[in-house]
C-alpha cells in the first residue's frame, strides 16, 4: 500500500506537467522588411496586450535573433500576437490558424519623413544644422484662442509674446531674437505657404478708411488656426541667407493644410468661453461725495493754476462766478444756488466699472 501511494505521488507532477504543456502552442517565424526583404534583428514579438482573453496573463514575448527568426510558446487561449520594430508599422498575427509565419513589416513613413520647412527646401529634421523648431498644431490645440500669435505663447523656447495694447483680444507682437532695437523693428518675418507677409504698423493718417481697417492687424491676422498644419521657427542667422535682411529678427514659416486624394475629412468643432469683467472692488476708489470734496479742496488752493472748465465743481463755481468768494470765505460763503448745484453732485455718482466693463461671452 505504501509503495502504491509513493508511485502515485511520483507520477502526479508528470501528469500535471503533461496537462500544462497541452494548454500551450509554439509559434515560429521570421520577420523581414517588406521593401528590402532583409531580415530584422531585434524585432519584438509579444502577446497582444489589448486582447480580453489575456487580461489575467502577464506580459510574454521574445525578440528575433540574428537571422530574424523567432520562437514563442503562448497559451492556446491567446488568439493574436503583435510584431513591432522601431520605424515600422505593427503587424498583428492570428495564431489560431497556423503556427508558422513570414512577417513582412511595412515602413512607417510618418516616422521616417519628419521634415522642416526652411523656405527653399524641405529636409529631414535630423539633417538640419540650423536653429530650427517645428510646432505641430495637433500638439498645441487650445480652446478659446482666436489667433496664431496667442496660440504660440509659451510653445517655443526663446520666443516672447508682447501685447500691442491693453485692449481685450489685442494682437501680440512676437519676438524671437531680440526685444529692443536702436534703429528698426524687431518683428520676425512671417511666411505663409512660401509667401512673405509684410507687417502693418499703426498708420499716421487716420483719415484713410483702409488705415483704420488695418489699425490692429498683424501680418498673420485673419488666418484661422484650424487651417494650419505646422509652424517652423527659424531662429539663427541662417534665415537671412534665405530671405535676406528682412529675416534678421528670425522667421516664422506657416504651412497650411492641403487636400489629399482619398482622404477627405470633415471636422466640426465649437467652443464657448466667458471673459469676466475685472473686479474693481479691491481698488480704493472715491465715491461721488468724496470726489466733490476733493475738487473743492483743489479749488481752495489759491497758488495753483486752476482750470475753471475742468471738473463739475469748477464749472459750477465759474458759472455762478463764485470762485474768488469760495477762496476767501469757504463753501458757506458762496451763493445758495451754487451750494445746491454742488451738493446735487454728491448724489449723481456713476459706477464706471459697470459702465466701462462687462462680462463677454464668445
Amino acid at each position: 500500500m505504501k509503495k502504491s501511494l509513493l508511485l502515485i505521488a511520483l507520477l502526479c507532477p508528470l501528469w500535471l506537467f503533461a496537462q500544462s504543456e497541452s494548454d500551450y502552442r509554439t509559434i515560429k517565424g521570421v520577420v523581414m522588411d517588406s521593401v528590402t526583404n532583409e531580415t530584422l534583428i531585434g524585432a519584438t514579438v509579444m502577446i497582444d496586450p489589448d486582447a480580453a482573453e489575456v487580461k489575467n496573463l502577464g506580459p510574454k514575448g521574445t525578440i528575433t535573433d540574428f537571422d530574424g527568426k523567432f520562437e514563442l510558446k503562448v497559451p492556446k487561449a491567446v488568439k493574436y500576437v503583435v510584431v513591432s520594430f522601431v520605424g515600422y508599422k505593427n503587424a498583428k498575427l492570428d495564431v489560431t490558424k497556423t503556427t508558422e509565419f513570414k512577417v513582412m513589416l511595412q515602413p512607417d513613413q510618418e516616422q521616417l519623413t519628419e521634415v522642416v520647412v526652411t523656405g527653399y527646401q524641405q529636409i529631414e529634421k535630423r539633417k538640419s544644422t540650423s536653429a530650427i523648431q517645428t510646432v505641430k498644431m495637433d500638439d498645441i490645440k487650445s480652446i478659446g484662442v482666436a489667433s496664431i500669435d496667442q496660440l504660440l505663447e509659451g510653445q517655443v523656447a526663446g520666443m516672447t509674446s508682447i501685447p500691442t495694447n491693453g485692449a481685450p483680444g489685442a494682437p501680440n507682437k512676437m519676438r524671437i531674437r531680440s526685444t529692443v532695437s536702436l534703429t528698426g523693428s524687431t518683428d520676425p518675418l512671417w511666411v505663409l505657404d512660401g509667401m512673405i507677409l509684410e507687417g502693418n504698423d499703426i498708420p499716421a493718417n487716420f483719415s484713410d478708411k483702409d488705415n483704420i481697417d488695418n489699425l490692429y492687424n498683424t501680418s498673420i491676422a485673419g488666418v484661422n488656426p484650424a487651417d494650419i498644419e505646422s509652424i517652423t521657427i527659424l531662429k539663427d542667422a541662417a534665415a537671412t541667407a534665405i530671405y535676406g535682411a528682412k529675416a534678421a529678427n528670425g522667421v516664422i514659416v506657416v504651412t497650411t493644410k492641403k487636400g489629399a486624394t482619398g482622404k477627405m475629412r470633415v471636422n466640426a468643432s465649437a467652443a464657448m468661453f466667458i471673459t469676466t469683467k475685472p473686479d474693481l472692488g479691491k481698488l480704493n476708489l472715491m465715491n461721488a461725495s468724496e470726489k466733490v470734496d476733493f475738487e473743492l479742496g483743489m479749488a481752495g488752493i489759491s497758488d495753483l493754476t486752476y482750470k475753471t472748465d475742468k471738473g463739475s465743481v469748477a464749472r459750477i463755481l465759474s458759472e455762478f462766478d463764485q470762485l474768488d468768494v469760495f477762496r476767501t470765505g469757504g463753501f458757506d460763503a458762496i451763493s445758495l444756488d451754487a451750494q445746491k448745484a454742488i451738493n446735487n453732485l454728491r448724489n449723481t455718482g456713476s459706477d464706471w466699472g459697470d459702465l466701462l466693463y462687462q462680462s463677454a461671452v464668445n
